[in-house]
Formats: C-alpha cells, structure tokens, sequence
C-alpha cells in the first residue's frame, strides 16, 4: 500500500517545492477571495437581468461592455502598461513622479481623443451596434471609458505595494455601490440597459474619488511638476504606443467573436455566448488576475535580485506554472460537471444553450493563463516590440478561424476558434521565453 502512494507523495512534494513562499500564496488567496465575492455578487444579480433580459438584450449589453474594453485600452495609450515596465526601476519619490507624469500625460490626451470619439457617436451607433443603442446609452458608457484610467491606476498601483487587503476591501464596496445601482435601476426606475450603464459609471466615479483622496493623503501632488512632464509626453507614449497593437490584438482575441456572432448569427447568439464567456470571465477575474497580482510582483522583483542568474529564478517559474496549470485543470473538469446541474435550475431555460460552450472558453483561459507565466522574463527583460506582436499571429488566426467556423458552426465554432487561438499565443510567448533563458 505504502508502495502505491509513493508516487503521488513524491507528485505532491514537488508540487509543494514549486509554489511559491507563503505571502505570495496569502496575497492569491486574498485576491482570489475577493474575486470570488465580487464575481459571486455578479453571478446573484444575473438570474434576475435574465429575467429581464432577453438574450438579445444581453447580447447588447455585452457589446457595449466589449466597446468600453477596447475603448479604455485605446484612450489609454499604453500609460498603464509603461507602468508595468518602469514602476519596479524607481525609488520610492521617482515612483511618485512617475505616477504624476502618467496622470497629467493621460488626461492632457484622452480628453480631446473622447470629445472626437463623441462627435463620431453615429457611426458606433450604426456600424458597431447594429443600430441596438442610442446616445443615451453612450453618455454613460463614454463616462466611464474616461475615468477607468484613473480607477485601474489606483488599483494597479496598490496591486506593485502589495496592499492586498486595502486592494480587495476598496473592489468590494465598489462592487457592492455598483450592484445597488443595477438593482435600483432595473427594478425600480425601470431603465434597462441605460441604466446598468449609469449604474456602472457611479462606481467608476467612486473609485476615482477614493484614489483622488489616496493621492493627496500620501502626499504625491508635492511632486507634480507641471513642465517637465509635458516633455515626457514623447517619451511615455514613445514606450506605451507599442502596446497598443498588442492591446487591440488581446481584444479581438476575448471580444471580437461577439461582433463576429452579429455579423454571421444574430443577438441572441450573442447573448449566449456572452452568457458562457462570462465564466471564462470568472476565471479570469477570480484565478488570473489574483494570480498575477500575487505573483507578477514577486516573481519581478525575484528578477532584480537575480539579474546575473535569472535562468534558476526561470526555472523556479516554470514548475510554479507547470503545477498551477495542472492543478486548474482537475478543477475545472470537476467543477463544470459538478456545477452545471445548480446552473440549469438558476438559469433561465432560454440561456440554458449556452452551458455547452462554457468548458470549452474555460480551457481558452488556462492557456492565457500560461502565457501570463512566460510572459513575466519578457517584461522584465522589456522587450515591448514582443509583447506588442506576439498577439498579432493569434488575433489574427481568431478571426480567420471565426471566418471559417462560425457561419456553419456558429457558437460552437465562435468557441473553438477561440480556443485554438489562445492556444497559440501560449505557444508563441512559451518559446520565446525560452530564446530569452538560452541567450
């Protein structure tokens, strides 16, 4: 007996040996948590908009959340990914010039940018909405594109410090003020999509007071300095703009497949795709992003320490990945069959189409997943031509393969499509971390 557990002891010493220490594993845990309360709110609130909705409706809403990704990381220019490249190389006072600087540069730019954006509303309305919205619905949504810089910097921000507890507790009252808004404005004002949007644009204000007050608490405005920044602009959009290809890339390869599904299907296929997407959602929210706020921070700075041998710190990297991946891939497996029986009795019956799907995207995930892992090395290394093309191959396969699959196969080959894709990106971003070890 003893013999026959020998091999799973030693499968879980070296699974053991490959995470990570136990604050990394704390913050996770936090973050996750609090993913998890926030995603579970979403999913509380969803049975009673399905009740509301129809798919059709849902489809709508979807594109109009789909826009206002692409939107934000487009009005963005990349300041939060120079972030992401610059904020590890400073001292604590060069930190905070630099947060100055993104902060003036982004709202010098996106300003004028959102004032042309509105003056094309037509034209959304039209070609990217099939006529299904009108500028009422736009105020909202061009509201919130705005401020979102000024909330995901604030939280990006306490994500590099470490302030896990302080991140998680400000997401969940944001969450709950959002979600009190969508309720009132479903089921009181009866104001439907409108108003789930203004609903969603008072949390983003409130995000962006609560960093306004953290700023001037910590004193950053001491450092504000109007003239050299405006000379930076060159340099900051110099280092951002090269993201946006790769922005644009990301988001055809997790939206575009709901404008292809207009296109080739109709609204409610939208609706149910967006309705299986958003457990990939789910995923990405509760598993990836508290994975990488935990981990990206650590694993950076093991980096820096390491600079002269950054091949052992890579290697310590892969098992921690090659561990993660397998572990998520029983509990996914378990967990959708498990799963689906509850789903059937809280869900509608005209969403319930959408569960066959809903593996398949979650599969999508575990692959975005590894690419997060590979990726670390390339961004410390800063090779932001990389990160900016390494979408380009996947995003542009999505779109053939949707080409292909979906007028025959519909949602069906809409979720394959996407499957493979992100297949490839791990793939492509696999290899090249190995070129970066090697050289």
């Amino acid at each position: 007996m003893i013999s026959k557990l020998a091999p799973l002891s030693k499968l879980l010493m070296l699974l053991r040996a490959s995470l990570p220490s136990s604050r990394i594993l704390s913050d996770f845990v936090l973050y996750a948590s609090g993913s998890l309360f926030l995603r579970g709110i979403s999913l509380f609130v969803l049975p009673f908009i399905m009740r509301v909705f129809s798919p059709a409706d849902y489809g709508t809403l979807s594109l109009l959340t789909a826009f206002n990704t692409i939107g934000t990381a487009l009005v963005g220019l990349g300041l939060r990914q120079v972030l992401s490249l610059e904020y590890f190389h400073h001292d604590s006072i060069g930190k905070k010039k630099l947060i100055n600087e993104l902060l003036l540069i982004y709202s010098l730019l996106a300003i004028p940018v959102l004032l042309v954006a509105w003056q094309l509303r037509i034209v959304f309305m039209n070609y990217l909405f099939f006529d299904t919205i009108t500028a009422a619905q736009l105020i909202p949504t061009f509201c919130s594109l705005f401020l979102f810089f000024y909330a995901e910097l604030l939280y990006q921000l306490l994500q590099y410090e470490q302030k896990a507890k302080l991140l998680t507790a400000l997401q969940i009252i944001i969450a709950l003020i959002t979600t009190g808004g969508t309720f009132y404005a479903v089921w009181i004002l009866k104001s439907g999509i409108t108003g789930i949007l203004w609903a969603q644009c008072i949390g983003q204000i409130t995000a962006t007071a609560v960093g306004i007050s953290l700023y001037l608490h910590n004193k950053y405005h001491n450092h504000f300095v109007m003239a050299p920044t405006v000379k930076k602009i060159g340099y900051y959009t110099r280092y951002g703009m090269p993201f946006i290809p790769g922005i644009i890339c990301s988001w055809i390869l997790a939206s575009s497949d709901r404008w292809m599904l207009g296109y080739y299907c109709d609204m409610k296929a939208v609706g149910l795709y967006a309705v299986a997407d958003l457990f990939a959602q789910i995923f990405y929210s509760t598993i990836l992003v508290p994975w990488s706020g935990s981990y990206l921070p650590y694993i950076m700075k093991k980096f820096k320490r390491n600079e002269n041998d950054l091949a052992s710190v890579e290697q310590h990297n892969k098992k921690t990945m090659w561990s993660t991946l397998f572990l998520l891939a029983i509990g996914i497996t378990v967990g959708f069959f498990i799963g689906r029986p509850v789903l059937a009795r809280v869900i509608p019956t005209d969403y319930h189409r959408a569960f066959q799907y809903i593996l398949i995207l979650l599969f999508g995930q575990l692959f975005l997943l590894g690419s997060y892992f590979t990726s670390a090395l390339i961004q410390f290394k800063k090779r932001t031509f990389f990160l900016a093309g390494a979408l380009a191959v996947p995003a542009l396969l999505n779109l053939v393969l949707n080409a292909l699959l979906t007028p025959t196969w519909g949602i069906f080959g809409c979720s394959i499509a996407t499957l493979i894709s992100y297949g490839i990106y791990f793939m492509i971003t696999y290899q090249y971390n190995q070129r970066l070890v090697s050289q």
